[in-house]
């Protein structure tokens, strides 16, 4: 579920920014889980430091991302 999370977010924002609730729905409507579920995979990756912060926004690490990237 946490890998279906961030290539959610991967396929949806590439390398742009997001808040929070844009990340749970964006989780929520494309891993076709419910609002409590999609909010633990988005804890799950904040907590495994996949996100740069800028304010509010959030935005995939680059390096991780690209990594991901190569190997899809």
């Amino acid at each position: 579920m946490i890998v279906s999370g961030y290539r959610a977010l991967a396929d949806e924002y590439g390398d742009g920014s997001f808040d929070w609730e844009i990340a749970l729905t964006a989780v929520a409507v494309r891993t076709k889980v419910d609002e409590d579920d999609a909010r633990w995979i988005v804890t799950c990756l904040d907590a495994l430091q996949v996100f740069d912060r800028e304010g509010a926004w959030l935005r995939l690490e680059s390096l991780l991302r690209e990594c991901v990237t190569l190997h899809s």
